[in-house]
């Protein structure tokens, strides 16, 4: 940058230096700053400033030296004076703020935006922007790091500015933004050798976008983007910019590769940094040496090392160490009085640590409800313990055994939590129907084809001819058979009233109301049968029957059954129709245990051929049984229990009740786990799909607030900028309603002066008719120009039409006209003078609007922690059953 003394020169006279005999003075200390000798030019410089004290070229030559001789304090003093002098001059003012960081000046960044608002002196004004830039990135708030890029100039010619390039993808780095950081990293390209900031904010970038493929719950990035990462770090860490030793430092940290871990260790050891807390930690963590690590980091945060503080955090959250963070939170808390104190934790952390010993104290709900809220540095972390609360809930099946009963309080609760904030009632309904379920016996549901025996193998089951058969030609709805302490039948009509009926005259009123046209829904059959207590039994149509609402009825029994009983027509087992339904219910989780029908029309020796079959299809078509398959027969088996006691030995029915009792009544707690685990992730999958449908339209919601935030915000910039170029354009379209103002300001010429100043009634008609004449077209007038800039200013505009102005944007402009003739001695000729300079006041009253419109606040969506907590509970129902040991 020139020097101020040159610039100075040619503004100022040297007529009071002359008159009093100091240009030799003056001379000298130039000749002196040409030859690099500061202090001899700093001087000269005090020698003119005790004979004329506020002299800016004095001034300037004090601030030049000074500065050239790293006397920052003296610089402060000598611009600050001379900024006092020459208010107007940006180069001024952005040394004076830039000196004025070099020493903690607080006025430093009023001096930076003093500069950065002068619109004749681009090239400063651009150099404060971007300084105040880096002071809000710095600071951490990058939204408004992006308002002061927002501000520079497009250049002039088609050369990028990669200074604001790069400023512009840190702050959308900062802000999350991946998009608009690989935007503007396109125009940075491939870094020069001694471009050590684009290097670590590429470097940044690489990680990021790997994170982001990757998933919130992923381990250590790829080795190619590691590899990458680490070669622009290296370079940045090299030439000293800030925030490479961190990164560098990181990745060491969290890599297992001694090649890269001894790289980087050639590189600190020629900085002589290695024994740094914080270098000494990530090596020693690399090399997984952990208590050393946090002992090294420990050891720097006792000496007051902030640096140390950070890295200590930083291994907190990338291990997942809560010791760490606890003795963090001590350290800012003051509990620990050893060493300086730590800085205080972020928000995020403080909840993440907070919903860790709510999980630790059995409080996962409360947990995860913290955990919501945490959307920062812990995400990845607060993932982590979410899915690992919800894994605890749904306990895995380990080495083939039954899996431990769920916690099932918190999990229904938060399924339904869940279908509520969705508003998926019918999600809500089932997740009810679940809570009633789990009170209930087990549910065990006959299947089959038509004519296979079923209901005749249900009344054999129960000892009793309770379900009906030979009613027709199958049965043509869901029979339930439950406990009760009489014995009665309820018949559910649809469209009509139930029928209660004995058991007795259950066939008759099924076959009047088939009769009658009358659609059965469903039947309940009651009985005082002991085993009902512990097992329900459902009757179901046949799959292969000719009538579809049966097929659909059998079909239903799956989503209501805890274990399905397949009945085989022995003398036909194992055909294609039923290897297709029994496949659809293998995949859909429910057990099965194939038994074969109708063995008394075999022999002995075609009987061992069809269960040999039977065996060898469920094997090829990878069909489970939960007992090998067995044969009997269900006629035989009834007669047996009704009392023929040469049926009963003949029937093969020792065995199915032997199997009976062992694989379904005995293991009825876990058959009842399986088929609610079935039926809840079943509900879970739908509310994280509903879920993540909802968040993806939220993310897309609030990507468009943002680009119109942007929008704005551009189109803000882009009218202080151009306000000048723009209001002389806008003085001239603005003809055609100041004529009409002036027809309407006409009859107003002919009263006396004094009237014209003092009435208020005619000074509040010159400013109705001014502000109803100029207020719309000076208004639409701005909006379009802001238009031009490349968006809408205010959105209500398609490409190509003519822009409206935002009703805030115009009220702003109605107040600058309002004001205007509020403060003009003589407010009717107004219509014939220029009011450029009211346009400009206007410009910048309607782009300060666009600001505000631009500084709503754009909350996240809630519906994102719902999609997360939604994916977790979904991963922990599909989550594979842990190995057996050994």
């Amino acid at each position: 940058m020139a020097r101020l003394v040159e610039a100075l020169n040619r503004f100022f006279g040297r007529v009071e230096i002359l008159a009093l005999g100091l240009e030799n003075e003056r001379s000298a200390a130039e000749a002196a700053l040409a030859k690099g000798m500061p202090l001899e030019a700093r001087e000269h410089a005090r020698t003119i400033l005790s004979v004329l004290p506020d002299s800016a070229v004095g001034l300037a030559l004090w601030a030049d030296a000074a500065e050239e001789a790293w006397l920052d304090e003296e610089v402060v003093t000598a611009l600050a004076d001379l900024s006092r002098r020459v208010p107007w001059r940006a180069d001024v003012w952005l040394r004076l703020g830039r000196a004025g960081q070099r020493v903690g000046w607080n006025g430093a960044r009023d001096a930076l935006e003093r500069a950065a608002s002068a619109p004749e002196e681009r090239d400063a004004a651009r150099l404060a922007l971007l300084d105040l830039c880096d002071l809000d990135l710095a600071a951490g708030d990058p939204a408004r790091a992006q308002r002061w890029l927002d501000r520079i100039p497009a250049p002039l010619s088609t050369v990028p500015d990669r200074d604001a390039a790069l400023r512009r993808a840190a702050c959308a780095l900062a802000r999350g933004d991946l998009d608009g950081a690989r935007a503007a990293a396109e125009i940075l390209g491939e870094p020069a050798a001694i471009e050590g900031r684009a290097a670590l904010v590429l470097a940044q970038l690489a990680l990021a976008e790997a994170s982001a493929a990757a998933g919130p719950s992923a381990g250590a990035p790829p080795p190619a983007v590691v590899a990458r990462a680490l070669d622009l770090g290296l370079r940045a860490l090299v030439l000293d910019v800030p925030g490479a030793a961190e990164l560098c430092a990181a990745l060491v940290a969290a890599s297992r590769d001694v090649l890269v871990v001894d790289r980087v260790r050639r590189v600190v050891r020629a900085a002589g940094a290695l024994d740094e807390p914080a270098w000494a930690a990530a090596f020693a963590f690399a090399e997984g040496r952990r208590d050393d690590a946090r002992r090294a980091l420990a050891r720097g945060l006792s000496a007051g090392d902030r640096a140390a503080a950070a890295a200590l955090l930083r291994m907190a959250v990338e291990t997942r160490d809560l010791g760490a963070l606890d003795a963090l939170a001590a350290r800012a808390a003051g509990e620990d009085t050893r060493g300086a104190t730590a800085p205080p934790l972020s928000p995020d952390l403080v909840r993440l640590r907070d919903a860790a010993a709510m999980a630790s104290e059995g409080q996962g709900s409360k947990a995860l409800d913290a955990l919501d809220a945490v959307t920062g540095e812990g995400a990845a972390w607060a993932e982590d313990i979410r899915r690992s609360i919800l894994r605890g809930w749904i306990p895995p099946a380990e080495g083939g055994a039954a899996p431990r009963p769920a916690a099932w309080g918190d999990v229904l609760r938060e399924l339904a939590r869940t279908a509520k904030l969705l508003d998926r009632l019918d999600l809500l309904a089932g997740t009810e129907s679940l809570a009633v379920e789990r009170e209930r016996p087990l549910r065990a549901a006959v299947v089959g084809e038509f004519n296979a025996g079923k209901s005749t193998f249900l009344n054999a089951l129960l000892g009793e001819d309770v379900a009906p058969t030979g009613v027709l030609p199958t049965t043509a709805t869901l029979h339930w058979v439950a406990w009760a302490p009489d014995p009665f039948a309820r018949i559910v009509v649809r469209g009509g009233q139930d029928r209660v009926v004995p058991h007795g005259a259950l066939k008759d009123t099924l076959r009047a109301l088939a009769a009658a046209g009358d659609k059965v829904a469903r039947v309940f059959i009651y009985a005082p049968i002991e085993r009902l207590k512990r097992v329900e039994i459902l009757d179901t149509p046949g799959f292969n029957a000719p009538d579809p609402d049966h097929i659909a009825e059998a079909r239903r029994a799956f989503d209501e059954t805890h274990v399905a009983l397949w009945l085989l027509d022995a003398p036909q087992a194992m055909k294609e129709s039923e290897r297709r339904v029994l496949s659809e219910i293998s995949a859909l989780g429910v057990p099965v245990q194939i038994l074969a029908n109708k063995a008394d029309r075999l022999k002995p020796d075609a009987l061992e051929t069809v269960l040999a079959h039977v065996r060898d299809s469920l094997a090829a078509s990878a069909i489970a049984s939960l007992a090998p398959p067995i044969a009997f027969s269900a006629r035989l088996s009834l007669k047996g229990r009704l009392g023929d006691e040469a049926a009963l030995a003949a029937s093969g029915w020792a065995e199915v009740e032997a199997l009976f009792a062992e694989q379904i009544v005995d293991a009825s707690e876990a058959l009842r786990e399986r088929a609610l685990r079935r039926k809840a992730g079943r509900i879970a999958a739908e509310l994280a799909q509903a879920a993540s449908a909802r968040a993806a339209e939220d993310r897309e919601a609030v990507r468009r607030a943002r680009a119109e935030a942007d929008r704005l915000r551009a189109n803000a910039a882009y009218l202080r900028r151009e306000r000048r170029t723009i209001a002389a354009v806008i003085d001239k379209a603005l003809e055609p309603a100041r004529r009409e103002l002036a027809a309407d300001l006409r009859p107003i010429a002919a009263l006396p002066e004094e009237r014209k100043r003092t009435d208020a009634g005619v000074r509040a008609y010159v400013q109705e008719r001014l502000v109803a004449r100029l207020s719309w077209p000076l208004s639409a007038e701005i909006a379009r120009a802001a238009a031009h800039a490349g968006g809408d200013a205010g959105g209500r505009a398609a490409p190509g039409a003519d822009a409206e102005p935002s009703p805030r944007a115009a009220a702003h402009v109605r107040a600058v006209l309002m004001g205007m003739v509020a403060v003009h001695d003589a407010p009717d000729e107004l219509a014939a003078r220029p009011i450029e300079g009211v346009v400009e006041a206007a410009i910048d009253a309607f782009a300060m609007a666009l600001s505000a419109e631009a500084e709503a606040p754009v909350p996240p969506p809630a519906s994102a922690a719902i999609e997360q907590r939604a994916l977790a509970l979904r991963a922990a129902f599909e989550a594979p059953a842990a190995p057996a040991d050994g």
